[in-house]
């Protein structure tokens, strides 16, 4: 039998089944309070994601000093560990645990049974905006990049989380998982017609995109997908984005959705997305997840096509 997972060692498996599994596997177990007061406490600890948490410091530290490194690790690694627990949450908790822990700030969803564009960043906790779209009657389509166990060059039990968080966002009422891939347009099409909303992420790196739109962020040169930009534009979609805050003092979420964003012209969209983006970053750096990666944003791979708008 061919063997697709690259090998580690057995420290490594067991960490990444406390990390991924265990500890954020509590959520299931306890109630909300209690759970997330452990959580705090862990959060204190360098051993808790310590290489992500190194690795995401530096990307900070990179971008603009950090002035408290101690307190920035704590806060990276408690939004970790929660936005790791919302996997158990959403699979165990039903709506009862959204109404009484999610609150909404902003004018909320587009009315109306049109379709709209929902993008989002990789930034606080935002699984339960997923079940939160699906309570207002909305069909929803998600935007993923896909993996396999080729793709993982780390341990099978991070695939096999892949996996479950895969399922999890399922359970959460989504409909269509859209891969990327050379076929994502037309189906991002066809799910639009079908009434879907189409919900995705933003803030990806671009190094095997085939179109990507040059822009600013953090002062610097950087590279992002052109893809939802476009098709909101092209097709006259109505756009908003929206994030999930963690409230690190009492684990409360605050679900904010933006009001429609311009959509005139390819560059109008782009720089508002931006500017949510490097918004809700300035409010919560440690809360942004592709802190180690930042660098990807600032290269682009040989052969994408970069777009001038």
């Amino acid at each position: 039998m061919k063997n697709y997972i690259k090998k580690v060692s057995w420290k490594q498996n067991l960490r990444d089944f406390i990390e991924l599994f265990l500890i954020p596997g509590l959520a299931a177990l306890l109630p909300w309070p209690i759970c997330f007061r452990i959580f705090q406490r862990l959060s204190r600890s360098e051993c808790l994601y310590r290489t992500e948490t190194q690795n995401a410091l530096a990307g900070a530290n990179s971008i603009e000093p950090v002035r408290d490194p101690r307190a920035w690790a704590s806060a990276f690694r408690l939004v970790t560990l929660v936005d790791h627990a919302d996997l158990y949450l959403l699979l165990f908790r039903s709506d009862s645990w959204r109404h009484k822990y999610v609150m909404i700030d902003g004018s909320g969803w587009p009315q109306g049974n049109e379709p709209f564009l929902a993008i989002t960043f990789h930034w606080g906790a935002g699984m339960w905006s997923l079940r939160h779209l699906r309570a207002q009657g909305r069909k929803i389509a998600v935007l993923i990049r896909g993996f396999d166990k080729i793709s993982f060059s780390g341990t099978r039990i991070r695939y096999w989380y892949a996996k479950l968080r895969t399922f999890g966002v399922v359970r959460a009422g989504v409909e269509n998982l859209i891969f990327i891939n050379g076929n994502s347009m037309f189906k991002l099409r066809k799910a639009l017609r079908s009434g879907s909303c189409l919900v995705g992420l933003f803030d990806v790196s671009v190094e095997q995109q085939r179109n990507v739109l040059l822009t600013q962020l953090f002062g610097r040169r950087a590279y992002l997908p052109r893809g939802m930009v476009y098709l909101a534009v092209k097709e006259h979609i109505p756009v908003v984005a929206y994030t999930v805050a963690l409230d690190r003092e009492t684990g409360y979420r605050k679900l904010r959705i933006s009001k429609p964003l311009p959509i005139e012209s390819e560059n109008v969209l782009l720089d508002a997305l931006v500017d949510q983006l490097e918004g809700v970053i300035s409010e919560d750096p440690p809360a942004w997840h592709h802190w180690a990666g930042v660098d990807r944003f600032f290269t682009v791979h040989q052969t994408s096509k970069t777009q001038s708008v």
